[in-house]
Parts: structure tokens; sequence; C-alpha cells
């Protein structure tokens, strides 16, 4: 667990300008690689600790209802900031996803304890932004 939490304040620390950082956790093996098994809970973190926000998406393999999910933000406005989502492709978060970086560690942390969807903080389905 200790490793866990030094991984997750190493992330939230990363100005991620261009690159979203993916972390995997889980018991369940969702593929195999020549690296070894791929857990079935996979979480996308993107944040920008000088602006102090960041945004999640959650995905596990194994949900057939919601199995992906972004972050969720119903206090206005909105952040105006854009947080990379997937740098290879350029896209970004959707505004609505946009968090406090205090709640993006509180929900890693959950995710790590529980292997599940943290409930701290809302979740909106991904193509419903």
């Amino acid at each position: 667990m200790r490793e866990s939490l030094e991984l997750i304040d190493d992330t939230l620390k990363l100005e991620h300008l261009d690159w979203e950082s993916v972390l995997y956790v889980g018991d369940t093996e969702y593929y195999q690689t020549k690296s070894g098994p791929v857990p079935n809970h996979q979480m996308r973190v993107s944040v920008r600790p000088s602006s102090g926000y960041g945004a999640l998406n959650y995905m596990d393999h194994s949900d057939s209802g919601t199995p992906i999910m972004n972050s969720y933000n119903p206090k206005r406005p909105l952040p105006s900031i854009d947080l990379v989502f997937n740098g290879s492709t350029g896209a970004v978060f959707p505004q609505t996803a946009i968090l406090p970086i205090a709640d993006i560690r509180r929900a890693l942390v959950e995710w790590i304890e529980t292997r599940s969807r943290p409930t701290c903080i809302k979740w909106l389905p991904y193509d419903m932004h």
C-alpha cells in the first residue's frame, strides 16, 4: 500500500502537458502481454499541479453496464483548462470532468483500496459528456 500511495503522489506531481498517466489495478487478468498480465481495471489520470486541477477516466472491462466513466464536476462555473486525455490523438477531457487535485487523490486512494470505481466523486458515462 505504501508503494501505491507513493506512485499516486508522484503521478499527481506531474504536469501532464502532452501525455496522460495510465494506472492499472485488479485481481483479474483482462489480457496478457509480453510483459505480463494486464488487470481489468484501468484509471487514466491527467493533472496540472500548477492549476490545482485534474481529471480521471475509469475503465472496468468486467462491467457490462457502464464500463467507461469520466470524473464529473457538478459545480459551476467549470474550470477553464484543457487536460490531455490521450497524448497520441491530442484528445482532451471534457470540462465537466475537471476536479480539484485533492478530489483526484481521494478517488485514486479509494480505488486502490477497494479495486472498484471510487464513490467519493461523481462519475458520468464516457459518452455522455
